[in-house]
């Protein structure tokens, strides 16, 4: 999981709005990292007023609300000014290709039929069999 530490930039206010604070730039910190597509907060801690979520039943010692965010598939912990960590897991149901753009192959039929793979332009092309064709 990656971990990134940053300053609360509220020093004032109450624990309430200190953790308002905290929770918006953790969420602004993990909508900008490239990793996370549709992050999505599973589980945090304020220290302030030692409230935690989620609230485990038979879940013993203080970190019940940490090991629920890592064992939730938590791929970013944002700990603000040592007040509050936030614990977020990717929502997206997959990686989109756009993302990352055109790929670099595509699949062709020839004159007879036959499907192959070849790089974009209908080059080096590989042709497929009954097998490989349902891989791509």
């Amino acid at each position: 999981m990656k971990n990134l530490n940053v300053p609360l930039p509220l020093s004032g206010g109450s624990p309430a709005s200190r953790f308002q604070v905290a929770k918006a730039r953790a969420l602004t910190l993990a909508l900008a990292d490239p990793e996370m597509l549709e992050p999505e907060l599973i589980a945090w801690k304020d220290s302030i007023t030692s409230m935690a979520s989620p609230e485990l039943e038979g879940c013993s010692g203080p970190y019940g609300w940490r090991d629920y965010g890592i064992s939730h598939d938590g791929r970013l912990e944002v700990d603000v000014g040592g007040e509050a960590i936030f614990i977020f897991a990717e929502s997206s149901s997959f990686d989109s290709y756009e993302r990352f753009g055109p790929g670099p192959l595509v699949n062709i039929r020839d004159g007879k039929g036959n499907e192959m793979n070849c790089h974009i332009g209908g080059v080096d092309c590989v042709r497929l069999d009954e097998w490989t064709s349902k891989l791509t």
